[in-house]
This record gives structure tokens, C-alpha cells and sequence, in this order.
């Protein structure tokens, strides 16, 4: 009988402690990107703000500034657009062609200047090679945000 208790308490830890662990290394991740965004949006007015997989993105309608956090692994990388710089957004999403399907690769958001000089820039919300190959909603997310985005260059003060 201690046999079988022992064996029991061995399955259930063999399961439990995975999961606490990867709870508290995605805990520590989303306190980086959080402490990141505090930094970033002292002075902003947020209005809306969105957090998926290591990704977030917020506007400040007052300011007409795109907040941007993308982190993988320990690196972080942030984006603040002054959207008064940019006309519109529009989504791309780029494909490749399998045997029998085809898988999105990347889906980014991107900015179209106003003025010609300028080079236009890109908020990438999904990325096959680190995000894995199953697609969250991301697509949908990117469509939301271009509306929000667009919305917002074409409001005046």
C-alpha cells in the first residue's frame, strides 16, 4: 500500500511541477513586458491596450502614439509610433505553400508615411519561426488594430 502511495504522489509531481514552472516563467515574462510598458507610457493617456503571447500594444488618442512590446526570450524589443507621421495601416500577412496546405509565416502591421522621404514601419504580430505554427487569432488581432490605428490618423484634435 505505501508502494502504490509513493507511486501516486510520483505521477502526481511529475505532472504539478511542469506546469508551476512554466506558470512562473510566463509570470516573470509578462512582469518584464508590463515594467517595460509602465516605462514607456508615463506621461501617455492609454485608451485601449491589448497582451497576447509576449506581444502588447496599446494608443494614446490624445498623442496619437502607437505603443508597441515584443519580447523573445530575455530580449525585448518596443516601438513607439507617432501615428501624425503616417497616413494609414494596413495588415500583411505572408504565406508559404505546403504539400497539402498553406501556413501563414508572418503577420505584421504596417505604417504608411506621409511623407515620400520617409520608410514606413512594420509591428509584427505573429512570427511562425518563434511564436510556433498555430495561429491564436493573431490575424484577427492585427485587423483590430489596423481599424483602432486608422481610426486615430484620420480623427483631427
Amino acid at each position: 500500500m505505501n508502494s502504490t502511495y509513493l507511486i501516486g504522489l510520483i505521477l502526481i509531481a511529475a505532472i504539478v511541477v511542469p506546469i508551476a514552472l512554466l506558470n512562473y516563467k510566463k509570470g516573470k515574462k509578462n512582469a518584464i513586458i508590463k515594467a517595460q510598458f509602465a516605462e514607456m507610457t508615463k506621461s501617455a493617456i492609454i485608451a485601449n491596450q491589448e497582451f497576447w503571447n509576449g506581444y502588447l500594444i496599446a494608443i494614446d488618442e490624445v498623442d496619437k502614439k502607437c505603443f508597441y512590446i515584443h519580447q523573445e526570450d530575455t530580449t525585448c524589443k518596443s516601438q513607439t509610433i507617432d501615428l501624425t507621421q503616417f497616413s494609414s495601416c494596413r495588415v500583411v500577412s505572408s504565406s508559404s505553400m505546403g504539400a497539402s496546405s498553406t501556413s501563414t509565416e508572418i503577420i505584421e502591421l504596417v505604417f504608411s508615411p506621409k511623407s515620400t522621404d520617409a520608410e514606413s514601419k512594420a509591428l509584427q504580430f505573429f512570427n511562425a519561426d518563434t511564436d510556433g505554427f498555430t495561429l491564436n487569432g493573431e490575424l484577427q488581432t492585427a485587423e483590430r488594430w489596423k481599424k483602432i490605428c486608422n481610426d486615430c490618423m484620420n480623427n483631427k484634435k
